[in-house]
């Protein structure tokens, strides 16, 4: 059948017209009209008939038309507007206002119309790819690493409808090349590690890139290794200065990756404490991540981590952001209530809480704080979680809610004893020690 005169010239034909349009992307070439017209044409075809059967050269030719217009750089503009319009989207919705977005000037108004040509080029090459006849064995043989690679770049494109147009076409050949997964998910991952380790400053498209990772990719059995990549790189993202601008599907593709990977949101949860303990990062949008990953972490695996979280949360109370020391001790009132049994038989490990209440009530400045402070131990009272006359140990008495047994003064006054027995009528006697339980 492949043999066909009718097939042969078909396929002559096809090709000749796929040729004409590589490239056509410049506003000088006087054949710009005709190669769109006959990209068009092209569309038109694929899209009406679909069941037609193309040699290897087709797909050859098709794979070049669409690489040598798709994969180019964009003007600096494109980037330059996208960045400041995120920056307004972060800045408005870390205040809880709707953001104001700038009137379109000359150049982003050039670089629509740059992509409004591109279109037609990702309109044709989607209906050759949903074609009933699509041969993906042939494919394979033009789909290749770096083809996958330059379309999940062009997920960092300033024009968000290109973008969205992108993830589009990954999505088709996602589900039309099944050999294709493990070279996306390779692309993609890369695209992600080059934003959170910092390579590329910033990243248009990195909603795209965790939506598509989040509807796509983790549904289907693809080799282990790049996913445990995925799980370091998705980790690293907490700790980026953008974070409130994509949050929510980071943790969306969080939720669905733990299906399969348990101890990913575990390994979360304890990072977050580590970024406040050790970089203090102390900000109102990791506590919110937090918050939304204890949302959807196991239960199981909730009960033996608490105890390790609650310590660094508790530092948070006496924060100088009153917002974010009224977060945080919010945090541990719906912990507190939803774990109640448990927190009922800790009341030695829950010390370092009373105590970060407590300081909350002696020396934070905001009233609304005070007042939340003295409501969360008068119910923790009320609840049998601690004792009513429960007394606050000082700060050198406890680390992470683990009462410390050495007194060091005491210790430093016994050495001095020892080295100079001259100052020995100095030191108090054994039973003006303080006793400390160990």
């Amino acid at each position: 059948m492949n043999n066909s005169p009718r097939t042969q010239n078909i396929n002559r034909f096809v090709v000749h017209l796929v040729k004409s349009c590589i490239p056509y992307l410049s506003v000088s070439d006087s054949q710009m009209e005709k190669k769109c017209k006959d990209l068009d044409l092209l569309h038109t075809i694929w899209d009406k008939d679909t069941s037609e059967v193309y040699t290897a050269k087709v797909y050859a030719a098709v794979t070049k038309m669409f690489a040598s217009n798709v994969f180019r750089p964009l003007p600096p503009s494109s980037y330059t507007l996208a960045a400041e319009n995120e920056a307004i989207v972060a800045v408005a919705a870390s205040i809880g206002m709707p953001p104001v977005m700038p009137k379109p000037d000359y150049d982003m108004m050039a670089s629509a119309a740059e992509f409004t040509q591109t279109a037609i080029t990702y309109q044709a090459f989607q209906s050759f790819v949903d074609r009933t006849e699509f041969d993906a064995e042939v494919a394979s043989q033009f789909f290749d690493r770096r083809f996958v690679n330059g379309l999940a770049h062009r997920l960092n494109s300033g024009d968000s409808y290109e973008r969205q147009t992108v993830r589009d076409t990954m999505a088709r050949m996602w589900y039309a090349c099944p050999f294709i997964h493990e070279h996306m998910l390779d692309a993609v991952v890369a695209e992600l590690a080059d934003f959170a380790y910092g390579y590329v400053p910033r990243h248009n498209g990195i909603d795209d890139l965790l939506h598509f990772l989040a509807n796509n990719v983790v549904y289907e059995d693809v080799c282990q290794l790049p996913i445990l990549k995925l799980c370091r790189v998705l980790t690293h993202l907490l700790k980026h200065p953008f974070l409130i601008a994509f949050k929510s599907n980071l943790i969306e593709c969080v939720r669905v990756l733990d299906r399969t990977q348990k101890e990913l949101i575990p390994h979360m949860l304890i990072f977050i404490t580590k970024l406040w303990s050790f970089q203090n990062l102390k900000t109102i949008v990791l506590l919110r991540a937090m918050s939304d990953l204890y949302n959807v972490c196991d239960t199981d695996k909730w009960i033996s981590l608490q105890l390790q979280i609650v310590g660094p949360l508790s530092k948070l109370f006496c924060n100088d952001d009153f917002q974010l020391a009224d977060e945080s001790m919010n945090f541990w009132n719906r912990i507190l209530h939803e774990n109640m049994k448990f927190w009922q038989s800790k009341q030695d490990d829950v010390r370092i809480v009373v105590n970060a209440l407590k300081k909350v009530k002696r020396i934070h400045w905001n009233l609304d704080c005070v007042n939340i402070a003295s409501s969360l131990l008068d119910f923790m009272v009320a609840k049998h979680v601690i004792k009513d006359n429960y007394m606050e140990d000082s700060e050198e008495m406890f680390q992470e809610g683990i009462r410390s047994g050495v007194n060091y003064d005491y210790t430093y006054k016994s050495i001095q004893k020892l080295v100079s027995p001259k100052i020995s009528s100095t030191l108090p006697s054994s039973t003006d020690m303080p006793t400390t339980e160990l």
